[in-house]
């Protein structure tokens, strides 16, 4: 069995496909326990009907040869193609027609025991597809909610938007404090509705990436595994058929050693190749979610905070989400810890399989395997999803609020922040506390000054990369992007926006070098006391501050601390320690080769007995673990090293 065929990172975007394709092969299970229970009554008056049930089976092998190869709808035409389990299943029959006058004492055997077994597989099979099914319905609904909640928001926005328009109508026409106090409360609920709408299109996205690149290979790969353990299971039920068959002499011995020889050949990674072989299109992620601008008002698709009234919304929900990612992010790492384990056993199952063939139990542990490894993925999927959720919630607030403003989730009480539907501003704040902040004009910073950073966000997996923007604006008010990457652990992507302060004035800014700093990775750069510096992207939150040395030239990142961007004169007695490498999120992880190893492919590395692997990413199921031995990155095989 190839640990290196996945139908869902081949085929992507194929439940429905491959759903059709694993529910005809379990059905199949069908036809074979009929065949074994006609045979059982058919062996009593041997060989003439059996002949005639033999051939009958071929004929409606045949007919289904299509469908149990390549699927029903198959992308590419399989003319004469059969998979190994269909030539198998001839050659079964074929050897049944040539020893049919031998098998007339074998009709308990066959009523009893086959076809109890291949009914019984049947039935268990297809509960599985059932809850396979149940899962995939549980992720579709997921995406549709994400996709529903955001047609809901921008409802809701769009309605806040004419409320608006009606009241400043009102105050037109008669102005007084009375309609320029319902203006201010209209305008304060529309710059609400419209965070809620942008945070909902930002969720959105993440939840179809998440959909499309992690959760529909993984039920697929589920639907995958559940075909390969039928094909393993019902090779034993093979086995066993054959097997009391050659206890009634030499005469049908060779034969039947022969038909267990092949279906000792009928490894399911075949079925598998096969399928995807025949199945493989070209496929297209679905664009990105944009937002779409009320017709009547805010044109742009920033967050609108002019004031603490608003802040004040976003603490809460800043508040609830990093309670939400907090409380699933260890429940999220056990799960994950169960389901490595898992893959681990499956792995030794599969190469066990694919080189000494299905001895033993290795189908029923294959089969109890994957049904342990079900129950786990449809849970953590799904609070993978809800804990998603919550850091996009956190992402958008935290990059997208000015700097002026604190965000500090310390004195917020989710108990008292469940806001009444009515009533003006003061019923809206009075149950907040902080009635008098909005008298103030505002909030002051924090001791701890900046954003809160009550969680670290991280990146990850399955194909699809997320980009830091850094918006800026020059004399002329043009925007100036600028993207980075970053990945780091596995299941979750970050997208993180920052704002771009820029000076145009190089030598009397203000800005500072406090302390010499040499640059110690390519997007780093080098600084001495005394440099004129001008700034390109104030630290998000990382220790880091992007900037222009113009003494050399020279644009990157460097220690927040190290320099001083402000007209402020603030100078530390010491130099401070310099932040933790910004990408060194999980602890440096080593293994050693117990073979050696010789590469077969340029992305892979050669390895010596002895030889320590520094972990890069760890294996995710195919075999291989991506590390650096001597200075050179690349693949090794994980079964190589310990």
């Amino acid at each position: 069995m190839s640990a290196q065929l996945s139908i869902g990172n081949e085929l992507k975007d194929s439940y429905k496909t491959t759903y059709g394709w694993v529910s005809a092969n379990i059905k199949w299970l069908k036809e074979i326990e009929q065949f074994y229970l006609q045979r059982a009554r058919i062996e009593k008056e041997y060989s003439e009907k059996l002949n005639a049930l033999t051939s009958e089976y071929l004929n409606k092998t045949s007919s289904s040869t299509v469908l149990l190869s390549v699927g029903e709808t198959p992308t590419v035409t399989p003319g004469s193609v059969e998979i190994a389990s269909v030539v198998t299943w001839n050659d079964i029959l074929a050897q049944t027609e040539s020893i049919s006058k031998d098998h007339a004492k074998l009709s308990n055997d066959f009523e009893k025991t086959v076809a109890a077994q291949a009914n019984g597989l049947n039935v268990k099979l297809d509960f599985t597809l059932t809850k396979i099914n149940g899962f995939n319905n549980d992720l579709e609904d997921k995406k549709k909610g994400a996709k529903n909640d955001l047609d809901k928001a921008k409802k809701a926005y769009d309605d806040s938007c004419e409320n608006v328009e009606v009241a400043r109508n009102k105050l037109t026409k008669s102005n007084n404090e009375r309609n320029k106090r319902k203006l201010e409360d209209k305008q304060v609920d529309m710059n609400v509705a419209k965070n809620d709408y942008l945070i909902k299109i930002n969720q959105a996205n993440r939840i179809k990436d998440k959909y499309y690149f992690q959760d529909v290979p993984e039920v697929v790969d589920l639907l995958q595994d559940l075909n390969e353990s039928k094909i393993l299971l019902l090779n034993d039920i093979w086995k066993a058929a054959n097997d009391s068959e050659l206890q009634f002499g030499k005469n049908i011995n060779d034969r039947l050693i022969k038909s267990n020889d092949v279906i000792s050949h009928n490894k399911p990674s075949l079925s598998t190749a096969m399928f995807i072989k025949h199945n493989l299109k070209g496929w297209k992620e679905p664009k990105d979610f944009q937002y779409v601008p009320s017709p009547i008002w805010h044109e742009d698709e920033t967050f609108t905070v002019p004031s603490e009234n608003e802040v004040q919304d976003l603490r809460i929900k800043l508040k609830q989400a990093e309670n939400d990612y907090n409380r699933l992010d260890d429940l999220t790492k056990s799960e994950l810890s169960k389901l490595s384990s898992f893959n681990k056993i499956k792995q030794t199952l599969k190469e066990d399989i694919e080189a000494n063939g299905n001895n033993g139990n290795n189908g029923q542990k294959f089969y109890e395997n994957l049904k342990s490894y079900l129950s786990v993925i449809s849970s953590f999927v799904l609070h993978e999803t809800t804990k998603l959720q919550a850091e996009v919630t956190v992402e958008s607030i935290q990059n997208n609020v000015p700097e002026e403003y604190d965000l500090s989730t310390e004195n917020i009480d989710l108990n008292k922040s469940k806001r009444k539907s009515s009533g003006g501003l003061f019923s809206k704040f009075k149950g907040l506390n902080i009635l008098s902040d909005v008298n103030n004009g505002g909030s002051s910073r924090s001791s701890g000054g900046g954003h809160s950073n009550g969680i670290s966000l991280f990146g990850g997996s399955h194909n699809k990369k997320s980009s830091t923007s850094n918006n800026s604006h020059d004399g002329n008010d043009k925007p100036d992007n600028e993207s980075m990457f970053s990945s780091e652990t596995t299941h979750t992507h970050t997208t993180t926006k920052s704002k771009k302060k820029s000076s145009s004035n190089a030598g009397g800014n203000g800005n500072k070098v406090l302390y010499a700093y040499e640059g110690q990775d390519s997007d780093e750069i080098s600084m001495s006391v005394g440099d004129q510096i001008e700034l390109i992207a104030v630290d998000s939150g990382s220790g880091w501050t992007k900037i222009k040395n113009l003494s050399t030239g020279d644009s990157g990142l460097v220690p927040t601390s190290y320099v001083h961007i402000s007209s402020e004169n603030r100078k530390a007695a010491s130099p401070p320690s310099v932040p933790p490498p910004r990408r060194s999120a999980v602890p440096t992880r080593t293994l050693t080769a117990t073979f050696a190893y010789e590469a077969q492919d340029s992305d892979e590395l050669s390895l010596s007995a002895g030889d320590v692997i520094t972990v890069i990413k760890g294996d995710d199921g195919s075999g291989w673990t991506y590390g650096e031995v001597n200075g050179e990155k690349g693949l090794v095989p994980t079964s190589y090293c310990k």
